[in-house]
């Protein structure tokens, strides 16, 4: 698991690479998540573009994640949500904990 982060303005925009399919890979991916979020005082969107697999506890980690950005008032925006993580995310009815985007722009451009 690799993560790409840039900043676009005042956003940081983090882009996980490959899966997030073990235990290791989902704390890893929390934490630096939170760390991100904290520096970035909540805004913060995921790409999900190369996120090529999520099991249960990549799962977990983005609805952790998701709950975390609450604490600072606003959502998980995620985008570029590939048909597997979207169809498990329907099938866990976790869709509802996320404000999905088509294309990273246009999330950063959510928080103006």
């Amino acid at each position: 698991m690799a993560f790409d982060q840039q900043s676009i303005g005042a956003v940081t925009v983090l882009r996980p690479t490959g899966p997030v399919a073990n235990e290791e890979d989902a704390q890893q991916f929390h934490e630096l998540a939170s760390n991100l979020i904290r520096s970035s005082l909540g805004r913060f969107v995921i790409d999900a573009s190369e996120l090529s697999y999520v099991d249960s506890t990549g799962l977990e980690a983005l609805v952790d994640i998701a709950e975390e950005l609450n604490t600072f008032g606003q959502a998980l925006k995620i985008c570029e949500v590939g048909e597997t993580l979207s169809e498990t995310m329907r099938v866990t009815q976790t869709t509802d904990a996320f404000e999905p985007y088509e294309q990273v722009q246009d999330a950063v451009r959510s928080y103006r």
